[in-house]
């Protein structure tokens, strides 16, 4: 992913995933390099695929805190990888709010860890994940789909400036020109900075 090899990198977690079915992390760089390829309906379904064990986790009991906590450090592993590759490539607005999520479920995550008492799964479906597959469905042009999963990624994490800005791109291909701008602005609040031609645009169907 670092040296912008999207095929080899796509290769490798696959890899991975025939090793390990129940990788999330995996699925999502899966889907990360698919989308880099272009192959966006591949990238749907390693996002759906990655997101559905998210969901199947949450809630998850374990025999014994050992057995919690050692899930719970394989995330921070998991998690620190994909800062890394966050962190190595080009800093975009975008980067940096997924940085900045990716982050605080580590900061979470590390809590329980110290804490040692809870031998249940805590967290549900990260905001980025979400925000990933929303974008992978908004490629395809399958509207409604990619406006579920930024909302997801805003219910996730309200403060996601750019699920705000890409809902905001939704609502103006469906022509909700009022939302749109709603969007925009909330996006601003949270600290993202809003192309001037996603403005301009909004601005000009307003009339």
């Amino acid at each position: 992913m670092r040296e912008e090899a999207w095929a080899d990198a796509a290769n490798a977690f696959q890899r991975a995933i025939d090793i390990d079915r129940n990788h999330e992390t995996a699925y999502y760089g899966l889907g990360l390099a698919s989308m880099r390829l272009r192959k966006y309906s591949d990238a749907i379904g390693a996002y759906l695929k990655c997101r559905d064990l998210y969901q199947q986790q949450a809630g998850k009991q374990f025999s014994n805190r050992q057995e919690a906590q050692r899930y719970r450090q394989d995330r921070l592993t998991e998690i620190d990888e994909v800062i890394r590759q966050y962190q190595s490539g080009p800093q975009t607005a975008g980067t940096q709010d997924r940085l900045r999520q990716l982050q605080q479920q580590r900061r979470d995550i590390q809590e329980y860890i110290n804490r040692g008492s809870n031998m249940s799964v805590e967290n549900s479906v990260p905001a980025f994940v979400s925000l990933a597959l929303g974008s992978a469905y908004f490629r395809t042009e399958q509207w409604a789909e990619a406006e579920r999963e930024y909302k997801a990624a805003i219910a996730s994490d309200p403060k996601s400036g750019e699920a705000f800005n890409n809902l905001a791109v939704v609502y103006l291909e469906t022509g909700r020109i009022k939302e749109a701008d709603e969007s925009v602005k909330a996006a601003e609040r949270a600290g993202y900075r809003v192309h001037p031609e996603l403005k301009n645009a909004i601005k000009a169907k307003a009339g």
